[in-house]
């Protein structure tokens, strides 16, 4: 059931990774419709991540203490642009254990739950992890040697935590401009987020084009991109839902959970000015693309997310309308 909820979204971001190949040439050129649709479409995905984002601060920071290590997290991605593979994980058991020494005051008792085991025994769940560090350490070394397009996103899926938003920045910064324009890159997060299943989904959207260009074969580059995206999340997931239990009865564990909660926010924090930063840098109507964006966040706010499709594609007719004043 997990794999078919993938896969019409894989699927369909494959289809539209082939149109976006394609069009790559007209997207570069600065006053085409196809760079101007695909601006407008990239402002809709900045209004996205700047949702979600602001979301998960309103929802997971609450009080000084966690505000500091949210926002300093975020200071330290942005000092750091492109962080080191080891830097997002560092940082969020960072904020675990600044919690986990000084504990954030709650108004009153947590309760904490209990559920039945389910799934692999504990002693396999700490086989997985140890492969799981074995296999980290190798995406480190060979992240420093291998300058392709595919170990990137074996380090995203590896080392990136905090979900979509960090996911695709981090990717962003190391395949643009030299294997994906950015113009092309923003406009996936958009289609993405329209997609049934993850915006994980996005790694076929660029697996295809990387295949593609490089002439590898199309398919085996698609599910290559995919799996080291989304399956060290997945295994990960298999490894920790034995051990589930037996950790959250741990008080630390517990106690460190709002700095874990916090200094993941943070990472999505800094995201924010990344994908704002490359939209402005790429934009031939720097002007048209900001209220773009503003106009689709307060779309999106007000109407909500079953209707982005709707915001996407009024923006892309807005774009598609500003290229046709650049002809006449």
């Amino acid at each position: 059931s997990g794999f078919m909820f993938l896969l019409p979204g894989a699927v369909i971001m494959t289809a539209l990774g082939f149109a976006a190949h394609n069009l790559k040439d007209q997207v570069q050129q600065p006053a085409s419709a196809a760079n101007a649709i695909a601006i407008c479409a990239s402002a809709v995905g900045v209004a996205l991540v700047f949702i979600a984002v602001s979301g998960l601060v309103k929802k997971n920071v609450d009080g000084p203490k966690l505000s500091v290590i949210c926002f300093l997290t975020a200071s330290a991605c942005m000092v750091c642009s492109p962080p080191p593979p080891w830097m997002n994980p560092a940082l969020i058991l960072l904020g675990g254990l600044i919690t986990a020494i000084s504990p954030i005051k709650k108004g009153g008792p947590q309760e904490v739950g209990t559920a039945d085991n389910h799934g692999l025994p504990a002693w396999a769940g700490v086989i997985i992890f140890i492969l799981y560090l074995a296999l980290a350490a190798f995406t480190i070394y060979d992240a420093a040697v291998d300058k392709g397009w595919v170990i990137p996103f074996l380090t995203a899926g590896m080392f990136v935590w905090g979900g979509g938003p960090v996911v695709l920045p981090m990717l962003m910064t190391v395949l643009t401009p030299t294997f994906i324009p950015q113009t092309i890159f923003l406009t996936g997060i958009a289609l993405a987020e329209m997609m049934p299943g993850p915006v994980f989904n996005m790694s076929c959207f660029l697996g295809v084009q990387l295949a593609l260009a490089s002439g590898y074969p199309w398919l085996a580059g698609t599910v290559v991109c995919w799996v080291c995206l989304m399956g060290p999340g997945v295994v990960l997931t298999f490894g920790a839902m034995p051990l589930w239990n037996k950790l959250r009865s741990f008080s630390a564990y517990s106690r460190a959970l709002p700095g874990l909660n916090a200094a993941a926010v943070g990472l999505l924090v800094s995201t924010i000015f990344q994908i704002y930063g490359a939209l402005e840098s790429r934009s031939p109507w720097p002007a048209g693309s900001r209220a773009v964006a503003l106009c689709a966040y307060a779309a999106i706010e007000a109407t909500g997310p079953k209707y982005v499709p709707h915001v996407v594609i009024v923006a892309a007719a807005v774009g598609y309308a500003w290229s046709l004043t650049q002809a006449a």
